[in-house]
C-alpha cells in the first residue's frame, strides 16, 4: 500500500482472492466497520462524512457492509478514534482467521445481513473487551456472605 494513512489489512484487497467478488470481499471489514460504529471507535470526521448512512447502521437496516463501502472499502487511521486504532492494530491480523472460524469454509458465501453480523459481533466483542470473567460459586459466596451476615445481625437486633 502506498498510502501511509491506511491501516494494514483494513481494505478489500486482503479478501479479494478468496471472496471472488468485491461485494463478498467487503463482508469481513464491513462487519468490523459496523462494529466500530456501534462501539464508538470511529472518528468524528468519519461520522460527519457518513451521516446519511449511519441511521441505517444504527437501526441495522440494509446491508452491513454499506458503511464500509461508503468509505471506499478501506479504513484509514483518521477514520478511527485512538481506541479504535489500538483495537484494529491488534485485531486486524486475526480477522480472516476469526471470520473463517465463525462462518466456515464458505465464509464469503454468507449473506450480508445483520443476523450474520450479530454472530460475528460476539467474536469482535471478545477481541475488543476480552472474555467475560468466570465467577465461581465460591467467589459468589464470598461476596454474599458478609451481606447475609449483616442482614442476620440487623434482624436479630430488630427482634430483641
Amino acid at each position: 500500500m502506498s498510502d501511509v494513512s491506511a491501516l494494514q489489512y483494513a481494505n478489500v484487497d486482503e479478501h479479494m482472492a478468496a471472496a471472488g467478488s468485491l461485494h463478498k470481499a467487503m463482508l469481513p471489514m464491513g462487519f468490523v466497520t459496523a462494529f466500530c460504529f456501534h462501539h464508538q471507535l470511529l472518528s468524528r470526521q468519519f461520522l460527519q462524512q457518513h451521516e446519511s448512512t449511519l441511521a441505517r447502521v444504527r437501526y441495522q437496516e440494509g446491508q452491513v457492509s454499506e458503511l464500509f463501502a461508503a468509505n471506499g472499502a478501506v479504513l484509514n487511521k483518521q477514520d478511527l478514534t485512538e481506541g479504535g486504532l489500538v483495537f484494529l492494530h491488534s485485531y486486524l491480523p486475526k480477522l480472516t482467521a476469526d471470520y473463517e472460524a465463525t462462518f466456515g469454509e464458505d465464509c464469503y458465501g454468507i449473506e450480508d445481513s445483520w443476523d450474520n453480523y450479530q454472530l460475528f459481533a460476539k467474536v469482535l466483542v471478545r477481541a475488543h473487551l476480552g472474555a467475560p470473567k468466570a465467577r465461581s460459586l465460591l467467589a459468589s459466596r464470598q461476596i454474599t456472605k458478609p451481606i447475609v451476615q449483616s442482614i442476620k445481625s440487623r434482624w436479630k437486633k430488630l427482634w430483641r
